[in-house]
């Protein structure tokens, strides 16, 4: 019987020769194991502090890297004193300085692992605590929160892994050329599967109109794979994948992938040709609406950034509609590219010039307004987001609604002060 790509890639990191679903198994990783100044926060207690009381050793300090993911400089909140003790905690720890990438250097985490390809193809990458780094599944690497294991993986180099069942979607078509990009692929998705399609497993994406996505939508695709109840994401390397990993890395790896007669829990096939451009309304993450249904709605915020909408191909689609135009005076959209590099590229084009001249706000590179850190929305106002989330709450005030799209529906929205059908500005 085959075997899927995650099963293949647990088989190895656990030493056996295969692994099925349900096994529990002990599994080692050549990868560094990365931590969000958010995410250190939120596991400094489940183990992290224990290390120093105990006054033990990790298991490999040239092997942790803490990364500024969250806050950016305009944070509030006791991201200040998180970033402190974080720093304290590594010079303990013995942790080199070059692994700690503060503000100037980061990014968001999940971004910065793909772009310095510390998930190698073929391996488990380890995470202290994020939701959403299944984005990194897109290299053909099984990626894994640790969270209340975080202590004891650095402790020991090692934790134990439940072998997940793996849910196949395979992607048939081609996508529209206008307006339609892997968010709304997702969406598409998730409102066939529901919130429950992933089954705690492993969403693997597949299908001709995955393979002819480049790598920024692919990791889009996979960032949000949580909403649909899934652990995580993956998808098998091609030769896209190997040329971004060898372009980017002098690393050995060995890559996987599933093998034709691989058995998965569910395989869930669709035809992508005529998706539209896809919203969020507030507050389900669940019910999706096409740009249709809901235009016109007014809104008075906008905001293009986090591992779904934060690469440089979003913001090529964003500079690309904003051009020549302005954002009217009522409405604030803030652009925060996800990492350093990609704000690097930009300062390579006029991309910056066309968002300031539009009168965009364009903070530092970081989650940032994705998980209420800057620009907060307050009781009233309607934000349209390339974000994941719209729970109430999630960007400041509980009675703000926060409508979720891709890049170029929310710069489109952003010019028209309500939801507007960006296919019109491209």
């Amino acid at each position: 019987m085959g075997k899927t790509i995650t099963e293949k890639i647990l088989a190895r990191a656990a030493g056996k020769t295969e692994v099925i679903p349900g096994d529990y198994v002990t599994v080692r990783s050549r990868c560094p194991v990365i931590f969000g100044h958010h995410s250190f926060d939120m596991v400094r207690d489940r183990g992290l502090s224990l290390i120093t009381k105990l006054g033990v050793k990790i298991f490999d300090p040239a092997k942790v890297i803490i990364v500024d993911g969250h806050g950016g400089s305009s944070s509030g909140g006791n991201i200040a004193e998180v970033r402190w003790l974080a720093q304290k905690w590594a010079r303990d720890m013995g942790v080199p300085p070059e692994n700690l990438f503060n503000l100037g250097r980061g990014g968001i985490e999940n971004m910065m692992s793909a772009e310095h390809i510390w998930p190698l193809p073929g391996e488990a990458f380890f995470q202290g605590c994020n939701g959403h780094l299944s984005t990194v599944g897109a290299l053909g690497a099984f990626p894994c929160a640790l969270a209340h294991g975080a202590g004891a993986y650095l402790m020991k180099g090692s934790t134990w892994i439940r072998v997940p069942k793996s849910v196949k979607i395979v992607l048939k078509g081609r996508m529209p050329e206008k307006g339609v990009y892997a968010r709304d692929i997702f969406e598409f998705v998730l409102s066939r599967i529901g919130p429950t399609g992933g089954m705690g497993g492993v969403l693997e994406w597949t299908g001709e109109a995955v393979n002819r996505m480049s790598m920024d939508e692919r990791f889009s695709l996979c960032s949000s794979a949580i909403f649909t109840g899934a652990w995580t994401a993956i998808m098998n390397p091609d030769d896209r994948t190997i040329d971004y990993v060898k372009s980017r890395t002098r690393e050995r790896f060995d890559l996987l992938k599933s093998d034709p007669d691989a058995r998965y829990v569910a395989v869930h096939e669709f035809d992508v040709s005529n998706v539209e451009p896809l919203v969020v309304p507030p507050p389900k993450r669940h019910i999706i609406k096409t740009v249709t249904e809901l235009k016109g709605i007014k809104l008075n915020r906008g905001f293009i950034g986090s591992d779904s909408g934060g690469w440089f191909e979003h913001m090529q689609v964003a500079a690309k509609i904003l051009k020549g135009r302005k954002i009217p005076c009522d409405v604030i959209l803030n652009i925060t590219p996800g990492t350093v590099e990609i704000l690097s590229r930009m300062l390579e084009t006029d991309m910056l010039k066309t968002f300031v001249e539009a009168g965009c706000v364009v903070p530092d590179p970081n989650e940032g307004q994705e998980v209420g850190m800057n620009t907060l929305l307050a009781a009233g106002e309607v934000c349209i987001a390339s974000a994941q989330t719209n729970y109430p709450g999630r960007m400041g005030s509980h009675q703000a609604d926060i409508y979720l799209a891709n890049p170029a529906t929310v710069a489109a929205s952003c010019l028209e002060g309500r939801i507007a059908d960006p296919r019109s500005y491209l």
